[in-house]
């Protein structure tokens, strides 16, 4: 097709109004949600405000490891990832939606959640006082929603240019009050490079720096007489895998749902399934870079919240969470056909995303409560009011905006990439 015939194609495929039934079923999933939080609030508040926690970090990790994604695309040079991006992109929709749970928390959850609000030793408290608590969570992640929402308009405004003249009148009115003044296409096209260029760095940088914060601060700080100068890492790590675990089912999605088969390509699935496979081996090999001198050093300040999940009631899902994370993955995404067939690579990015549940819980709710499993049904409840509500965000955005980089694909004579 040539150029004018994509713009056509492409404007014609966006629905421009969410999807009503879907909407319907995220209004649901958020009901549910809130009914199973409302049940262990009353039936234990340190359950409940765990679940809580636990799901804050999950879909704040997603949201901004979509960004992310796209921003290291960008800084690799990666060709490929045109679609691959502005799905990525469209989930920093979810973010003011996050920063919102994380602010209940810190209002509301944090005196029952965290045992340092309560007492703590003078030594920690110039790092472990509410007020600084506030500052650093609070601080980093509208730094991130603001450098998100930056390159996210950069991403779109050409994109919004080329297909204004094509889309509904409802959706033309509102990329032209987006768009304001064009500048000329040479002109955009320098200001798009410059603004990438400068803004792709300072997410990937504030996201390893801000998240790595979070994790100290919401997990490791359950327990503040241990530490680990590796698990800021390992939490990001898991985040960004569930990030990219996520782009790539909606992009699988998205393809069948819209016809996009054209411009989402099965080598654009091999390519997000070989970033999804060489994350989950990092993922393992800094759960092992941890392990090993704990297990050597055997020094017992260290090993007994290791061994507190690798024995019994913990064992079983911990032993879990490794196997859907790691072994499944590593096995079944060696060949080809896994990561370029839609099926199966839908599949394998489910049984991560369900092994990075599990390994968040494993991770939280033995600091809470050590010889009770507090992983059920009331936290499934809870994990679909937040599934309902990121799926309530990001599909608004993915009804107004083109799920496909559009300037990729005409640049590329239709976006095969690879």
């Amino acid at each position: 097709m040539n150029h004018d015939a994509i713009l056509r194609d492409i404007a014609g495929r966006l629905p421009g109004t969410p999807d009503p039934q879907k909407r319907r079923i995220f209004g649901a999933l958020i009901v549910v949600g809130l009914a199973a939080f409302a049940y262990l609030l009353a039936t234990n508040p340190l359950r409940a405000w765990g679940t809580w926690t636990i799901n804050t970090l999950i879909f704040l990790g997603i949201a901004e490891a979509g960004v992310v994604l796209a921003a290291a695309i960008r800084l690799s040079n990666g060709r490929w990832g045109g679609p691959i991006m502005r799905i990525g992109e469209a989930l920093s929709s979810y973010l003011p939606f996050g920063i919102a749970t994380m602010g209940v928390l810190l209002v509301a959850g944090i005196w029952t959640y965290l045992p340092w609000t309560k007492h703590v030793e003078p030594r920690l408290t110039p790092f472990l006082n509410v007020p600084f608590l506030y500052i650093r969570t609070l601080g980093g992640l509208l730094l991130f929603w603001m450098l998100a929402k930056k390159l996210v308009n950069a991403s779109l405004r050409r994109d919004l240019y080329l297909l204004s003249p094509h889309v509904t009148p409802a959706l033309k009115s509102l990329y032209d009050k987006q768009l304001g003044q064009w500048r000329g296409d040479d002109v955009e096209a320098r200001s798009y490079s410059h603004e990438t260029a400068h803004l792709s760095p300072q997410i990937v940088l504030t996201f390893v720096a801000f998240y790595s914060v979070l994790a100290w601060d919401f997990i490791m700080c359950l327990t503040p007489n241990w530490v680990n100068p590796l698990f800021g890492w390992f939490v990001y790590a898991g985040a960004f895998i569930s990030g990219i675990s996520v782009v790539a089912l909606l992009a699988t999605r998205l393809r069948a749902k819209r016809g996009l088969e054209a411009y989402i390509t099965p080598n654009m699935f091999w390519d997000i399934g070989k970033v999804l496979f060489a994350w989950c081996i990092f993922w393992a090999y800094l759960m092992w870079s941890q392990y090993l001198p704990i297990w050597y050093a055997d020094m017992p300040e260290e090993t007994w919240w290791v061994f507190l999940r690798f024995e019994d009631p913990w064992r079983p899902l911990a032993f879990a969470a490794f196997t859907l994370i790691f072994v499944i993955p590593f096995l079944g995404m060696l060949n080809k056909t896994s990561k370029t067939n839609p099926a199966l690579l839908s599949t394998f990015t489910c049984i991560v995303l369900t092994g990075v549940w599990i390994e968040r819980h494993v991770l939280v709710m033995p600091s809470l409560n050590p010889s009770q499993v507090w992983v059920g049904l009331p936290e499934v409840g809870v994990t679909a009011g937040f599934a309902g509500l990121f799926g309530f965000a990001v599909q608004g955005f993915l009804a107004k905006f083109p799920c496909v980089k559009v300037t990729d694909l005409l640049a590329s004579a239709g976006g095969h990439g690879h």
